[in-house]
């Protein structure tokens, strides 16, 4: 619809026009079933997402106060909706095997459609596999910049549906293409004939189902085997292999008129305008129903195998510490430059930590603490650490008590509330918590683990990983504190780094 067209469309429909309405409905439909359908990974609620969406866009209409923005409205909505399924599926026991989290038809397999209905092939179908090997946090990003790359939405309106500014949005994006790309050599590297015998060695104990922690393992190989070595040349960039990219079209039950129920039967109720839902899982990126692929929930895999999840956080600020925004969506930043410029980077990683020995007056702890690890562990990976700084011409970090504290605080309140985020539910993030302890910082950084028992086990997951590692031997940074919980689901690592104003 063009953009003059659709705004009188919109016009026309916010007056109460049916007509208009059902050719807003007929012209957007497919744009919400592409951006719900990647984002919910082909998971059997895309149907009722995408029907809750479009009759809330009905229902709110009369609210939208700019009808030019009615698109970036339109997605924002979708990916409320989006997240708000999953925060409401990760809240919901399941009891018995009857009640389990429906998951993804193959026949509805977003990855297998997109593949079979637009006739991808080479790269283009490397690319297309590999999105099945992204975090589970990352693949609403995806959805939305799979839109971008292919010419269907803008930046500007990507952001606005991330719900975080331009630059923390661009790093994220920035990340998620990293693992993408890493996901391609995956795709390359397991469809390889005949498959190498270290690779196959090595996945011997997988269970067939991609996920983050089997991407990083394969990458890893790939990086260090002379056969596999050779997948990584040759990727070409994937926004230019998405652009121009048709959207996948509407099933036949999603055809209008039939997506939506007679208006007597429609219960949602309108809303002025879709706010930004901050999840456990960084407010942007809730957990999914069907069981997480190694990132939430008891860390399980096979009888010899621990499922770690890892993320990387960072922020270059101005001269004073940015204001606290609430509800912000966890962001990622890779920082090049010695000189402050804010950018936080929620990227789940690890971090130990020791018992802080706060004195008797104070009483700052914002959950309650599950068991706190030993002294030492902090100390033990921050000599790991400062080795591997040295090798790259890097200071040693220096364990500083405030640092301490804002990274042990984070860790309780993750092991408490059971998320995975730099950001916590209450939109605070790590700049607030290390401001917090009274730390006057001008660039900081965060690494976040789930799952190590040892120091050493959780440096190796940090420097295994491009950004975790860009945190650990930044140069910048001189101070560090590790905090550590024993809690269920962990332990729970926070690794704050930064450097004094």
């Amino acid at each position: 619809m063009k953009q003059e067209n659709g705004t009188a469309a919109v016009e026309a429909a916010k007056a109460g026009d049916e007509e208009a309405q059902e050719q807003l409905v007929a012209a957007y439909l497919p744009l919400i079933y592409n951006v719900v359908g990647r984002a919910l990974d082909g998971h059997a609620d895309v149907d009722d997402v995408v029907q809750e969406t479009m009759l809330r866009v009905l229902e709110s209409l009369a609210d939208l106060r700019e009808p030019a923005s009615f698109r970036s409205w339109l997605v924002a909505i979708a990916m409320n909706q989006v997240r708000r399924r999953w925060a409401t599926a990760r809240k919901t026991p399941v009891v018995g095997l009857d009640q389990a989290p429906e998951r993804a038809d193959r026949s509805a397999d977003f990855v297998d459609l997109t593949i079979l209905k637009l006739g991808l092939s080479g790269q283009r179908r490397e690319v297309a596999a590999a999105t099945r090997w992204l975090d589970e946090r990352d693949r609403s990003l995806l959805s939305l910049w799979w839109l971008e790359a292919a010419g269907e939405i803008t930046r500007p309106e990507l952001v606005a549906a991330v719900g975080i500014d331009s630059r923390q949005t661009a790093v994220r994006v920035q990340r998620m293409k990293e693992q993408l790309e890493a996901g391609r050599v995956v795709v390359r590297a397991l469809s390889a004939t005949p498959l190498c015998p270290e690779l196959s060695q090595l996945t011997a104990a997988w269970d067939q189902e991609p996920c983050a922690l089997w991407r990083k393992r394969i990458a890893r190989h790939a990086r260090q085997c002379t056969d596999c070595s050779g997948h990584w040349d040759g990727l070409l960039p994937a926004e230019g292999l998405l652009a121009g990219l048709a959207l996948l079209p509407l099933p036949s039950h999603l055809t209008p008129p039939h997506v939506l129920p007679a208006p007597a039967a429609a219960t949602v109720q309108a809303t002025s305008a879709p706010t930004h839902h901050a999840s456990g899982t960084s407010g942007a990126h809730p957990v999914p129903p069907r069981p997480p692929r190694g990132k939430t929930g008891p860390v399980v895999a096979g009888t010899a195998t621990l499922v770690v999840a890892v993320s990387a956080a960072v922020w270059w600020a101005p001269g004073t510490p940015p204001e606290k925004q609430k509800a912000e969506p966890k962001a990622t930043h890779t920082v090049a430059s010695r000189t402050p410029s804010p950018t936080p980077t929620p990227t789940p990683t690890p971090s130990p930590s020791r018992s802080k020995t706060a004195p008797p007056t104070r009483s700052a702890t914002p959950t309650p603490t599950p068991s706190a690890t030993p002294p030492d562990l902090e100390e033990q990976a921050t000599a790991l650490i400062n080795q591997r700084r040295a090798q790259a011409g890097c200071g040693p970090l220096r364990i500083d008590r405030r640092l301490h504290t804002a990274a042990q605080r984070h860790s309780a309140d993750m092991a408490a509330r059971q998320y995975y985020e730099h950001q916590a539910p209450d939109g605070t993030g790590p700049d607030d918590r290390i401001t917090a302890t009274g730390y006057r910082w001008s660039s900081w950084g965060e690494n976040l683990d789930r799952g190590p028992r040892t120091a050493a086990g959780a440096v190796n997951d940090w420097m295994g990983d491009r950004m975790h590692r860009d945190n650990l031997l930044n140069c910048a940074y001189t101070d560090v504190g590790i905090g550590v919980v024993q809690g269920a689901g962990g332990p729970w690592w926070t690794q704050d780094m930064a450097a004094p104003r």
